[in-house]
């Protein structure tokens, strides 16, 4: 109930109130704002707040996470929606540029444990991106996703040869340190995308990328159906009873 109030009296504060009175107000309600960070007019529904020194929130930004985390000079920008039951961490001089969507679906029938979208020293995600964090996606330290209209997936489908069935797989993303990504590019679930990479812009990245090179797209080719997945060794099946659907999770064996 306590959280459910704290939530409520942070988004009316944080859409009505300019910065310098918006401070005090949000660490008597249990948050920690630093003096010198800065909060534009935006939506924030958010159970924990932490804001160091220099850290800023532009205007118009719809945020409804459980928790965000800004460490010194980092900044979001404008017009961005991030919504579900996530946290958002970003570390110093981490960016999160304009109109950038990242989404979650509720917990229970939809999604299960904890997630997470985690930003390191100097990293930027810039404008226009999507992603999707079913489950948790991490960049390391100096690391871009560039351009726009890149699609970070951490989950997919895959259907029955006939009738109405088929079954998820979950994979959590991590991006090493120094990589750029390229506008317009699809990360698929459960990829791994090593330090010095570089990927060109419109690629589909679906495997991991385990060795340092310039990685550019390809001629489109047929593979074979994904086998049973009680069968494959990298996929282990999510026992949460609440879940609507079959959901499998990509581990790295």
């Amino acid at each position: 109930m306590r959280s459910r109030l704290v939530r409520s009296a942070t988004a009316l504060a944080t859409l009505l109130l300019p910065s310098f009175l918006l401070r005090p107000l949000l660490n008597a309600l249990g948050h920690r704002v630093c003096p010198g960070a800065r909060i534009g007019f935006s939506l924030l529904c958010v159970d924990r707040l932490y804001m160091a020194r220099g850290a800023r929130i532009g205007h118009f930004n719809l945020i409804i996470l459980r928790r965000v985390v800004m460490r010194p000079g980092s900044y979001m920008g404008r017009t961005n929606l991030m919504s579900g039951p996530l946290s958002l961490w970003l570390g110093r001089d981490a960016a999160l540029g304009n109109g950038n969507k990242v989404v979650r679906g509720p917990l229970g029938e939809v999604t299960t444990g904890p997630s997470y979208l985690r930003l390191g020293r100097l990293s930027k995600i810039t404008s226009d991106h999507r992603v999707d964090c079913t489950r948790s996606v991490t960049l390391g330290d100096y690391s871009t996703v560039a351009g726009v209209g890149t699609m970070i997936w951490t989950h997919g489908y895959v259907h029955d040869l006939d009738g109405p069935g088929r079954y998820r797989i979950d994979g959590a993303i991590s991006i090493g340190d120094n990589v750029y990504i390229g506008a317009g590019c699809i990360v698929s679930m459960g990829v791994r995308i090593i330090s010095g990479v570089m990927v060109g812009a419109g690629v589909t990245v679906s495997r991991d990328l385990l060795e340092q090179g310039l990685y550019v797209s390809a001629p489109m080719r047929m593979l074979p159906r994904p086998e049973n997945p009680d069968k494959r060794e990298n996929l282990e099946r999510v026992t949460d009873p609440r879940l609507c659907e079959r959901v499998y999770l990509k581990t790295r064996r």
